[in-house]
């Protein structure tokens, strides 16, 4: 039984715009002081003469990479609680004939109470 090597996989190929933002976190680096003018001319040809992306990540290998990106906030589970009163609001205003006003109110109060904001947002104050 032969098996594939996963090192034996051909090279990924680039194109142009691989290679413009390339030459533009190279470009940042520089303006951060991390490449010479010199080195980052050097760099900027190896950047454009770049066919596979393993030459663009050679090029890029000694700066420190980008930052890492935040991951998103989870989103919260619909209310159970919310559910629940409205269920037991529903059944209540079946078994009485009539509205159960409270169970409705506490439906809607526990459901905002779920769906507000994680950071509360600034509140201006008036002049």
């Amino acid at each position: 039984m032969t098996g594939t090597d996963p090192t034996d996989r051909p090279p990924v190929r680039i194109g142009d715009a691989e290679r413009a933002e390339a030459a533009e976190r190279l470009s940042a680096h520089a303006a951060a002081g991390r490449l010479t003018f010199e080195e980052l001319e050097q760099r900027l040809e190896r950047v454009y003469g770049a066919v596979h992306a393993r030459e663009l990540a050679a090029v890029e290998a000694d700066l420190p990479g980008r930052a890492p990106r935040r991951a998103p906030r989870p989103r919260r589970p619909a209310g159970a609680g919310a559910v629940g009163a409205l269920l037991a609001a529903v059944v209540a205003t079946v078994l009485t004939g009539h509205p159960v006003v409270p169970l409705f109110v506490a439906a809607v109060l526990l459901w905002r109470a779920d769906h507000r904001p994680a950071f509360p947002t600034a509140q201006r104050s008036l002049p």
